[in-house]
């Protein structure tokens, strides 16, 4: 064996065990929204297995938020729109970029608005856990599954003070 069958067989073990971990953490992410939606009778809940579909689930849990002194409504019709803005239009010079970093400010919104309603003070821990390691993120959905909102949350009025 000589030194680039080496790599070559190093960067293909490389790329299939990151590759295992991604799946992993889709269907963890998967299985949290789903079962948060069906908790919640959030019709279509299988949206939650398709990629940019999932946001619209995670816009329904979420409700509205107050972003910036602006009230966002309709986050279900927001985040997919958004996300899938980010992803055609990412590589666009400029416009592109803006468009991600809205859907990123929109997403750390929606997923803390998410946490806080299912685990109150602990949200802002939990958002920062999962921005530093965005492999916490999924995970957490996860554990959120079968959990029921904390009281006053029920109206889908959330404020980010940002």
């Amino acid at each position: 064996m000589d030194r680039w069958e080496l790599i070559l067989g190093l960067g293909l073990a490389f790329v299939l065990v990151f590759a295992v971990i991604f799946i992993v953490l889709y269907v963890l992410k998967s299985i949290g929204l789903f079962g948060m939606a069906k908790k919640a009778g959030i019709e279509n809940s299988w949206l939650a297995w398709i990629p940019v579909a999932d946001m619209y689930i995670m816009g329904k849990l979420v409700g509205k938020i107050k972003l910036f002194n602006q009230e966002i409504n309709k986050l279900e019709v927001v985040l997919p729109v958004v996300c899938a803005a980010s992803i055609v239009l990412g590589g666009i010079p400029f416009i592109g970029f803006l468009i991600s970093i809205v859907y990123v400010i929109l997403n750390f919104a929606s997923i803390y608005n998410l946490y806080k309603k299912y685990r109150g003070d602990k949200a802002v821990g939990m958002l920062i856990l999962s921005i530093i390691f965005i492999f916490m993120c999924p995970i957490y959905l996860f554990t959120l599954r079968n959990a029921d909102p904390i009281e006053g949350f029920g109206d889908n009025t959330n404020t980010v003070a940002m």
